[in-house]
Parts: C-alpha cells; sequence; structure tokens
C-alpha cells in the first residue's frame, strides 16, 4: 500500500472529527473507520505503515479547518472584549508559531490562500479583535513583500517579522531564504494596495470587513501567479 502526505493524514483526522461529531462515536472509532476505509484494520496500523516517512522531502505546510472551528476562532474568548485591539491586547496562547514549517514564500502564499478562503465561507464574517482568527492573521499571514536587496524580497506579517514568527525581538531578514521571493517592480506594483504603498497587500484589514478580506485574498492570488 502507498504511503499518505501529511495533507492526507490531516485531512483524515479532520474528517474523523466531523464523522465523531454528526454520528455520535467516540473520535478513534471514527478514526479507525477511516483506517479501514483506506484498507487498514485500525488507525494505528495506518499511522505505522502509511504514514509520511521522516526523511521524505519535506511537504508544504497546508492550512485545513472546518467551517465550525473556523466560526470558534473568529470568537472572543468570553472574558475580553474589543475595545483595546491591537498591540495592547495579550497574543492568543493557543495560535503557535509556524515558520519553520513553511518551507517558501509560494507555500507561505497558498497558505494564506486556504486561511482566507475558509474564513471568507462563514455565513457572519465578523472577527473579534481578541480572538484566535485575529492573532493568526497577524501572524501566519503575508502584509508585505519587504525588500532585502534591490532585487529580492521578504515575505513578512502584520508585525513586520517573517510570515508565520511570534517575536518581538530584532530579526535580520537576510537569514530567512525561504520566503524571499526574486520579482521585479513592475510584478510587484501589480497586486500591492496602492494607497498603502509598494508591496503592500492591504491596507483596510482582512479582519475588519469581509470586503477587505475577499479584497486581500484577490492581491494573494496575484501575488501567487507572479510567483509561477
Amino acid at each position: 500500500m502507498s504511503k499518505f502526505t501529511s495533507t492526507q493524514i490531516k485531512r483524515f483526522k479532520l474528517d474523523a472529527k466531523t464523522q465523531a461529531r454528526e454520528s455520535g462515536i467516540l473520535r478513534h472509532q471514527a478514526l479507525d473507520n477511516m483506517a479501514t476505509a483506506m484498507g487498514y484494520s485500525n488507525w494505528a496500523l495506518l499511522m505505522k505503515h502509511a504514514a509520511p516517512e521522516g526523511n521524505a522531502i519535506p511537504e508544504p505546510l497546508s492550512f485545513v479547518r472546518s467551517d465550525q472551528d473556523m466560526r470558534a476562532a473568529m470568537r472572543n474568548p468570553p472574558e475580553t472584549s474589543d475595545r483595546n485591539p491591537g498591540r495592547n491586547a495579550s497574543p492568543n496562547v493557543n495560535v503557535p508559531d509556524i515558520l519553520s514549517k513553511l518551507i517558501s514564500a509560494r507555500n507561505a502564499v497558498d497558505f494564506a490562500i486556504d486561511y482566507m478562503s475558509t474564513i471568507l465561507r462563514t455565513s457572519r464574517y465578523q472577527v473579534g479583535l481578541r480572538s484566535q482568527a485575529y492573532w493568526e492573521m497577524r501572524l501566519w499571514l503575508p502584509y508585505e513583500l519587504e525588500p532585502v536587496t534591490p532585487s529580492t524580497q521578504v515575505l513578512v506579517n502584520r508585525e513586520y517579522k517573517p510570515v508565520g514568527l511570534d517575536s518581538t525581538e530584532h530579526v535580520d531578514y537576510r537569514k530567512f531564504e525561504a520566503l524571499q521571493t526574486n520579482l521585479s517592480a513592475e510584478q510587484v506594483q501589480m497586486f500591492s494596495h496602492a494607497e498603502t504603498g509598494q508591496g503592500y497587500l492591504y491596507g483596510p484589514t482582512p479582519w475588519g470587513s469581509r470586503k477587505a478580506a475577499e479584497m486581500y485574498l484577490m492581491r494573494l492570488k496575484m501575488l501567487k501567479s507572479a510567483l509561477i
């Protein structure tokens, strides 16, 4: 039997979670059901024989989240409000650093496209300024292509750190080669938010309104086309 990719394993787990919730069975039973459908008698055997090998070529990080889980991520914790957003708010401890898992600038852009496509599927677009999704969008998603050299840029998040990095320390952009691009000024201008400046992917924040989020997704897709 063939090996599954880490993306497929992640999808199996998500499908099992959904099956367990809808069918009223335990999660481990749902995982076993997934394994059976793939030709294994249980989940443990699938992971033993068909999970990705440790020495395999690193696979691009993908974003997978159910609509229900995304709606939950968009809500503020019960004990907080939106009165002091931004740097005055405490980061959500559930937002991990994903920088080391992004293998290229293209991977970071694909991840962002998947994230925005998922969040835009929600019927009511309202991102709490203390929510998990708010901090994910600030830390995980590209805000700007910051010049490193006259012909090289690096993808940075809303905190002006390499995409995926949660840090207040000074960083040397030159060290983050995996997130660097080599686009011409004309290519960068094609997807830049004109009022904000060259290389910026948004002005109005994508967590602020559905319209701003849709415009941001459009620019991400234009950036992806430039990276091909």
